[in-house]
């Protein structure tokens, strides 16, 4: 039996390093950590068989242990969610207008102007952040936790999920504990929340409505919970219409964040070039912002990136270089007027520099990142929006 256990963990972790699903890698060590400690209990009872002594008492004081420790590791696993303000605000979201303000009336005035909101002026405690992917929901939730002075738990779905029967819902539950212990309003943000929380099924599994309850039992708990200790829960997804009827319902706001529109293009490229040596003129930037339609806030980010890499290839295949004034060496043409015979390893490496990302390189780079959200996606986000949903433009 120890033989077959080990075997069995030895497989499990090697699978785990192989699978790049993060949820079921977090399964699978959490099933790993369930046979480790089934190993450790069935080599202390072979000892103690082989030693003849007896063994109850010391089963019992280990199954203890072992429930202490698993109290103890749910404890820190939701400890670790906890984020620490950071440098995102929402100047740094490009566009959203109506996304950004939705939020501030729901968490930030709230803790700022809390004598404002008494009475039947009650602020939303539940909204529900959708779209397609890149478009800035996590980046609104780090914005959120930039602006406000209280406690703010950034949970993927993953943090959620456990192999171990019963296991996800102690998870959940202990969240809920957590973030209702703290001082003052506590804001919980759920990513991927469609992972956990599909339309049921006859074919769904036992463990899975298990979550599913537990997760709406917390959510109705944290209604009731009055006076100092609030708890506003923000969720995000990139498929609404996947989602459970329950859940829907039990957001008082579902907002679309969609693909950026021309000016919010303009921004996020402002935003995403700010460390890259870029130089465009303004009829310029007008014109990338124009080729980047349909392009989502991570699209472009990508598309950047790529551009950046461009004066690098420059680099390499340069043949003639200039001095610049500052002592450093570009590539140049070898007609350009002083210009120096050499490759790049002609020159000292803390010597040469880049020339600056330019248009064409921008225009090249769309030809290998194209655009990841489809007409037939967008479609459906729009459909959901006008029976479910609010733009959040």
């Amino acid at each position: 039996m120890i033989e077959g256990c080990q075997h069995s963990a030895d497989v499990i972790d090697d699978i785990a390093k192989r699978d790049p699903c993060t949820i079921r890698q977090a399964a699978l060590d959490q099933l790993s950590i369930t046979l480790q400690h089934h190993l450790k209990v069935l080599r202390t009872k072979k000892l103690q068989l082989d030693s003849g002594l007896p063994i109850f008492h010391n089963l019992q004081a280990s199954s203890q242990d072992a429930k202490g420790k698993d109290d103890k590791g749910r404890h820190l696993a939701i400890e670790e969610t906890i984020v620490t303000p950071g440098s995102v605000s929402f100047d740094d979201v490009a566009g959203l207008k109506e996304a950004k303000q939705l939020l501030k009336e729901a968490i930030i005035m709230p803790l700022q102007y809390p004598h404002l909101f008494t009475g039947g002026r009650q602020p939303w405690k539940r909204i529900l952040l959708y779209g397609p992917p890149g478009t800035g929901k996590t980046r609104l939730a780090q914005a959120i936790s930039t602006e406000i002075n209280s406690t703010f738990y950034s949970v993927s779905s993953s943090d959620l999920v456990s192999c171990w029967v019963g296991e996800s819902e102690k998870l959940i539950k202990e969240l809920f504990k957590h973030a209702t212990s703290q001082e003052g309003t506590s804001v919980i943000f759920i990513d991927e929340i469609d992972s956990i929380c599909r339309t049921r099924s006859l074919r769904e599994e036992e463990h899975t409505r298990r979550i599913k309850t537990e997760l709406l039992k917390q959510m109705e708990g944290a209604d009731n919970i009055t006076g100092k200790d609030k708890i506003f829960l923000m969720c995000a997804t990139n498929r609404p219409w996947e989602l459970d009827s329950a859940f829907l319902r039990r957001f008082q706001k579902r907002i679309y964040i969609p693909l950026p529109d021309l000016d919010a293009r303009k921004v996020l490229f402002k935003i995403r070039s700010a460390a890259t040596d870029i130089k465009l003129t303004k009829e310029e930037l007008e014109d990338f912002a124009k080729q980047t339609a349909g392009y989502s806030g991570s699209d472009l980010a990508n598309l950047i990136l790529s551009a950046s890499f461009e004066p690098i290839r420059d680099m390499q295949k340069a043949t003639h270089w200039t001095k610049l004034q500052n002592q450093m060496f570009s590539p140049s043409s070898p007609y350009q007027s002083g210009a120096i015979q050499g490759t790049l390893t002609d020159f000292p490496r803390d010597k040469v520099q880049p020339r600056s990302v330019s248009l064409s390189d921008l225009r090249k780079s769309l030809k290998s990142c194209p655009k990841s959200v489809h007409e037939e996606e967008l479609k459906q986000f729009e459909d959901f929006t006008k029976q479910l949903g609010h733009n959040g433009i």
